[in-house]
């Protein structure tokens, strides 16, 4: 039922004219309508204090509407120069709240806010919570294992590659997938000189429409004369397997290519 009534609720409009403390800080246009939409739902949906997850979340959607609303505000509206006041109102309530949970949070044990304390901010206090966190394995859906392979990329290819491979065996589906994780694999197979692994991946990238720089999969099979018909199957294995929910490395035969 509570789903159902999530499913169901007010939309942003209702909520902005019964609750307009919750909508009066952003901007009123149609800029950004989906990024706004997601700050006024959260607004509206929890209330204070935040959880230090709810905090985190709403951090992440106040840097999408920051982008949004920024690159909107410098657009020029000859016609209606209020519209441009209006949208630097947003970016200066995304700033001014980004600040304000960024203070809130420094200390927070959470490793989704030490991580984002680390990449943001280069706080090293974050980043060692952060790997005591891995330690204490804390580290258990793919969006914390993601953040782990981006710092392990640095000095451990092949951890790094368990790391994302475990990640992608999380997904319960691949509504979700964060896809940067393909270009990764792909460029750490490249670095290990894996090429049939590279064609993999590379082949699954394209599925879920991540770009990879440089993408020359053709030359790779020519030059080091890969089977391509076979690393076809196998992207194909692996695409079904994401798309089910049961990405498995051993199963699928990566460890062995």
């Amino acid at each position: 039922m509570s789903g159902c009534a999530e499913l169901f609720g007010p939309n942003v409009a209702e909520i902005c004219t019964e609750h307009p403390h919750l909508c009066d800080d952003l901007n009123s246009d149609s800029w950004c309508r989906s990024e706004k939409a997601e700050i006024v739902g959260h607004r509206f949906r929890y209330q204070q204090p935040l959880t230090s997850e709810q905090q985190y979340n709403l951090i992440m959607l106040f840097e999408d509407y920051k982008a949004c609303i920024s690159k909107a505000a410098n657009i020029e509206h000859i016609k209606y120069r209020e519209k441009e006041s209006d949208r630097m109102k947003g970016v200066i309530t995304a700033q001014r709240e980004l600040k304000r949970l960024a203070r809130a949070t420094r200390n927070d044990s959470n490793p989704l806010l030490s991580f984002y304390h680390w990449s943001r901010f280069g706080d090293e206090q974050a980043l060692q919570r952060f790997m005591s966190a891995k330690q204490e394995g804390k580290l258990n859906t793919p969006e914390l294992l993601i953040a782990l392979a981006s710092i392990e990329v640095k000095y451990d290819l092949e951890q790094t590659r368990q790391t994302l491979y475990r990640a992608l065996s999380l997904y319960e589906n691949d509504d979700n997938i964060d896809t940067e994780v393909f270009p990764t694999l792909v460029t750490i197979s490249l670095e290990q000189e894996k090429y049939a692994q590279a064609y993999i991946w590379s082949i699954v990238a394209e599925e879920y429409e991540a770009h990879i720089e440089g993408n020359d999969k053709f030359s790779w099979a020519q030059r080091f004369n890969l089977n391509t018909r076979q690393l076809q199957r196998v992207a194909d294995d692996i695409i079904d397997a994401l798309d089910d929910g049961n990405f498995s490395a051993s199963q699928l035969g990566l460890t062995l290519i």
